[in-house]
């Protein structure tokens, strides 16, 4: 099993939530204002407290985490004198690097968001708040400063978690059920404002597509699912999380073409979704659940395994059966059925690597999962499990669909948020 080191950056502060989008931190005040950092003052002021080896590790941990993940990045740390200064301050440290910055972020002009804010996704400059009074889309370019950015309602009940990408938004409603809506967007030959309708000024999107006005997509959605507490995309297609212990799964719709005009590439976009289906019988089949008599050893019974998907990250699904913890992969490829099948490169975890504690919920990352414990934060990987904050935390954000963020987390705490990278190493030489 490899170690890691871990990078954690905090920001003073008493926040309800925080996103990364676009090189800049949102953040959420405890009275529903909104705030932002852009990461170039954040990176000054590393470097000038703490000096340019850990500026440098701020860089490709957390905000350029993508460089970490590149094969230019690989290949110069195969180099054993580069490995060696790349982590030196992390062999001093003893592999936890826990530095702070006192940094006044930009308050936004932002219409107040009503109720309590229970969830939050920002894509395309949209920006969806899920509340107690409902899910809200407002408008939010880091690169294009607007006084007000007015809300529009999509939902008028209590909405539990919002997510949005591939030119779709999905909210759940708990009992209302889950809810569906295509994000469309309209090229414009000027900017600014129309008669009865908000025109968007986007600059470069996480997918690196040219700056092009949008005209804001309409607030209707679809009903596609009876019941939602919680809901996360499985590639295109969407797992919905009830109080069943294995999600449902819904097949997406979808076309491949372009967002608009001056959209340089193709993108994938959600149009709709199959009728929702159970895969549990599949994932069980997927862990070698077998009949608990053994009169059949090929069929899985009606009989209550006790085993529960605890999260997935993109098709990757974790599922905890007693105190351990094992990963499968959920598919559904053109003209072909769902399949779930075991993930070979994730072995099994016992809950006692992270001290036998409660798992209060789960994140998705690139190279994994992100664990909230009661009074941690711990990251599974193929290769590892360990520990990444050592706190209660109130909110934790990961950015898997994002371009530069992957592999990165913000947490929110009791007086501060914390950006927190990480980099799992093998040759114990570097340390």
């Amino acid at each position: 099993m490899s170690k890691a080191g871990v990078f954690r950056l905090r920001v003073p502060g008493e926040w309800r939530d925080a996103w990364l989008y676009k090189e800049h931190v949102l953040l959420w005040g405890r009275d529903g204002s909104l705030y932002m950092l852009d990461m170039e003052r954040i990176s000054k002021a590393v470097l000038a407290k703490h000096g340019p080896s850990r500026a440098g590790l701020l860089d490709y941990l957390i905000l350029r985490n993508d460089w970490k993940a590149s094969s230019a990045f690989r290949r110069i740390m195969s180099m054993p004198e580069v490995a060696s200064a790349f982590f030196r301050d992390f062999r001093i440290e003893g592999n936890e690097l826990d530095l702070t910055v006192s940094l006044e972020p930009i308050k936004i002009g932002h219409e107040n968001t009503p109720g309590y804010l229970f969830d939050s996704a920002i894509y395309a400059n949209r920006l969806y708040q899920a509340t107690s009074e409902g899910l809200f889309e407002s408008h939010f370019n880091p690169n294009h400063e607007i006084d007000e950015m007015p809300l529009m309602q999509f939902l008028e009940h209590e909405t539990r978690c919002v997510s949005a990408q591939y030119m779709a938004v999905n909210a759940s409603a708990e009992e209302r059920g889950l809810w569906f809506a295509p994000i469309r967007l309209f090229d414009r030959d000027d900017y600014g404002y129309a008669e009865d309708e908000y025109w968007d000024v986007l600059g470069e999107n996480e997918e690196g597509y040219p700056a092009t006005p949008i005209r804001r997509s309409d607030n209707r959605m679809e009903q596609v699912a009876d019941y939602s507490s919680a809901c996360s995309s499985a590639a295109r297609h969407l797992l919905n999380y009830t109080d069943a212990p294995i999600p449902g799964f819904l097949r997406a719709h979808d076309v491949r073409g372009r967002s608009h005009e001056r959209a340089q590439f193709e993108e994938w976009m959600v149009t709709g979704y199959e009728q929702e289906r159970s895969i549990q019988e599949l994932t069980y089949k997927a862990l070698d659940f077998r009949d608990p008599y053994g009169v059949r050893d090929d069929v899985v019974s009606d009989w209550d395994d006790g085993a529960e998907v605890l999260g997935n990250s993109n098709h990757r699904l974790l599922v905890k059966k007693g105190d351990v913890l094992e990963v499968v992969n959920v598919s559904a490829f053109e003209n072909r059925d769902v399949a779930v099948k075991k993930n070979l490169d994730f072995g099994k975890v016992n809950l006692q690597d992270f001290g036998g504690s409660e798992i209060l919920s789960t994140r998705d990352l690139a190279s994994g999962f992100a664990i909230e414990l009661f009074d941690s934060v711990s990251v599974v990987t193929a290769s590892s499990v360990f520990r990444v904050y050592g706190e209660p935390a109130a909110r934790i954000r990961t950015f898997r669909q994002s371009k530069r963020y992957k592999d990165v987390l913000a947490v929110v705490g009791e007086r501060d948020l914390s950006l927190v990278g990480f980099i799992e190493f093998d040759d114990e030489a570097a340390f």
